[in-house]
């Protein structure tokens, strides 16, 4: 089965071919993904769960698309550097650090940009919420402390995530760890050599940036779970 990734189609096809049956968008991303199933939308592009048939046991990863839900050329522009970007922390950040997805690849085909990244097996906290219920506080005091011991190494390599929800972490089945995934609107932040406070760049202009961000959305995560 194979998953079409044209946005005007999006059809399955049964068999496996290496073009869509519909509208002969191929199937196959630089001859080695192939996309099976949709996950979902967000801002900046579709992911989809796909096999990498480079290899022999053909094991799972996620692919995202860029496909931008904004108007105008400049915001446009914007959502594709902040997709090069989400590519680049992926990339430094995963090979270091088991609890971020690793990137596999990163590319343009057929005017359509792509990054290719691990596949974490579990369910996200919102999942969990849905099929369980609410959880206990002894749950959600784990949950905390494993979140803060990743946000300790984000900020150690100077990235704030700024999107920290139970859509966005994943308990990996087998081991039950937690995984921060989708870095669309992270940013790399400087030390200001003038007062030492973190500063991001934006519209070629520097501005104050807080750490305490990303721990200000732990707490969301908490009042969500309890």
């Amino acid at each position: 089965m194979s998953q079409c990734i044209n946005p005007k189609c999006l059809r399955i096809n049964i068999n496996h071919n290496k073009f869509c049956n519909f509208c002969g968008f191929p199937l196959l991303l630089v001859k080695r993904y192939r996309p099976i199933r949709f996950l979902g939308q967000g801002g900046f592009g579709r992911t989809f769960i796909a096999l990498d048939e480079l290899l022999p046991s053909k094991p799972q990863c996620v692919i995202k698309q860029f496909f931008p839900q904004v108007q105008g050329a400049n915001s446009k522009q914007k959502a594709k550097e902040m997709f090069e970007k989400e590519a680049q922390h992926l990339e430094r950040l995963g090979t270091k650090f088991e609890q971020i997805p690793t990137l596999l690849a990163y590319f343009e085909e057929n005017n359509y940009q792509y990054l290719v990244q691990e596949f974490i097996d579990g369910l996200t906290l919102e999942q969990e919420l849905e099929k369980n219920g609410k959880f206990s506080q002894e749950q959600v005091k784990q949950v905390l402390i494993d979140l803060l011991f990743i946000l300790d190494f984000l900020h150690q390599n100077k990235v704030i995530h700024r999107d920290i929800k139970p859509s966005n972490i994943i308990r990996r089945s087998s081991d039950k760890k937690l995984f921060l995934v989708d870095f669309g609107v992270s940013k790399l932040v400087e030390v200001s050599s003038n007062t030492g406070q973190w500063e991001v760049l934006e519209a070629g202009k520097w501005r104050k940036e807080s750490r305490t961000s990303d721990t200000k959305e732990c707490r969301y995560v908490r009042n969500w779970l309890i």
